[in-house]
């Protein structure tokens, strides 16, 4: 399997990415990507075998993109050790997850794939056909091919162009409305696609598609065109995935522990295993900006900021860190909800203060946290949310302060994040104090 993804077009980053949707600056895009994988279905024992599959083993031979946002260039690998991986298609879009390890958040956006090549041969007809025959695609098979969660309003219409003793030629047209996480985006395609009667089964699927993605609380939005080819190729024997497949509890959901995401600060030489809800909005000199998200609704952001450093063996104390919290609140504060301190399972000291207080009026939880090292390195993480979101929230600041480590400059995969200059919102308090802006999206993120 091999698919090859070029998109060109525009990003629009919102004037406020906490509460507006409306564009205020726009900047160029291109990028290039390249997936190249063997692929094994797997279905559970007693399904049939034209019964829909929801789930697939993959072993990525070269997983690769390169994008220029705003003149500013990002590259991203998958590594190694990551190239064995299990896609989930139970809901959609489809979840990608490894049997062991992983990924960094630049690593998923990699392999977020614009089409499926688990559901390409759903978009066949399902009877006989004689060219200049026309069909319908319904709008489950659209959003199981194109990675869609729901399909508004449209449709894509197919039509029989040639039939040979090797060959079966379609070409597809159409445009619809639909969403993605909760997200409304707007997509014109054109496809050709290829049915192989000996090998049974979509061979090449060619695409190109114009697309207009709403802003998100992720992710800025986006209007693009981009070119999507796709070759299939049956293999009688695999030549990477294990000989026998990996099992899949169809009948349990993915386990929790897979899903968790390395998200790494470049700026501040630091990463920290998250679940999937956080993302990393903002990674600069000033500051590196987490955000979870859920469904598109924002429950709570994380702002790392560096800390000059101690000298060596000194640490700071819990108190001198309340004191620290007080004066940066001032009159914000109604109350200390609770402080601690202890040594990580990554061997940092980490200081924590739970403040309740309001924000014009609005009632706020911060969450502040001091992170130390023996070698005098320091981080500050300040968790910010609405009184609100307290329970969504869920006590997630225990992930960081367990899985959050130093990193050398070796320990860093993704690529360097486009930096477009200035920031697009003033701080939400003194406290957060956010340069915030929305993320520049990577090559795959555009696709």
């Amino acid at each position: 399997m091999r698919l090859e993804i070029d998109v060109k077009g525009n990003v629009n980053v919102p004037e406020n990415p906490l509460a507006s949707q409306t564009s205020r600056d726009t900047f160029p895009v291109t990028s290039e990507a390249v997936l190249d994988y063997e692929e094994r279905l797997l279905r559970p024992d007693a399904a049939r075998d034209d019964s829909e599959v929801v789930a697939a083993e993959r072993y990525y031979h070269q997983a690769t993109s390169s994008s220029v946002v705003n003149k500013t260039a990002t590259e991203q690998t998958l590594r190694d050790a990551m190239r064995h991986t299990i896609v989930r298609r139970e809901s959609l879009p489809e979840t990608i997850y490894a049997p062991e390890g992983y990924f960094t958040h630049g690593e998923l956006s990699l392999l977020k794939s614009p089409v499926s090549s688990v559901a390409v041969d759903r978009m066949l007809p399902g009877s006989f056909v004689a060219v200049g025959d026309r069909y319908e695609v319904t709008p489950d098979v659209l959003c199981s091919v194109m990675n869609l969660t729901s399909l508004d309003s449209g449709k894509v219409e197919s039509e029989v162009v040639e039939i040979t003793e090797k060959a079966v030629r379609f070409k597809l047209q159409g445009e619809f409305d639909a969403s993605v996480d909760g997200v409304s985006t707007r997509l014109r395609m054109v496809a050709k696609m290829t049915f192989d009667r000996q090998a049974a089964t979509v061979t090449w699927f060619a695409l190109a598609i114009h697309e207009t993605r709403d802003i998100s609380k992720a992710e800025p939005g986006f209007d693009v065109t981009a070119t999507i080819r796709m070759v299939r190729q049956p293999m009688a024997n695999p030549a990477a995935l294990p000989s026998k497949s990996t099992a899949v509890r169809f009948d349990a959901p993915i386990p929790a522990e897979r899903l968790f995401v390395e998200l790494q600060s470049r700026e501040r030489m630091a990463g920290a295993m998250m679940d999937r809800r956080w993302r990393m909005i903002q990674d600069t000199p000033a500051t590196a900006v987490l955000r979870m998200i859920d469904h598109d609704t924002s429950i709570a952001q994380c702002n790392l900021r560096s800390l000059v450093k101690l000298p060596e063996g000194k640490q700071w104390t819990l108190d001198a860190f309340l004191s620290d919290v007080r004066r940066t609140l001032g009159d914000q504060l109604v109350q200390i909800a609770g402080r601690d301190e202890r040594v990580s399972s990554q061997g940092l000291r980490v200081l924590r203060v739970v403040a309740d207080g309001k924000t014009q009026g609005v009632p706020v939880r911060w969450i502040m946290m001091h992170f130390s090292d023996d070698q005098g390195r320091r981080l500050h993480a300040t968790f910010t949310m609405s009184a609100d979101q307290v329970d969504a929230f869920a006590g997630n600041d225990a992930q960081l302060a367990e899985s959050l480590r130093f990193l050398e400059p070796g320990d860093i995969h993704d690529g360097a994040r486009p930096d477009t200059g200035r920031p697009l919102a003033g701080p939400e308090s003194s406290a957060a104090r956010v340069g915030d802006r929305a993320e520049a999206p990577s090559a795959s993120d555009l696709k």
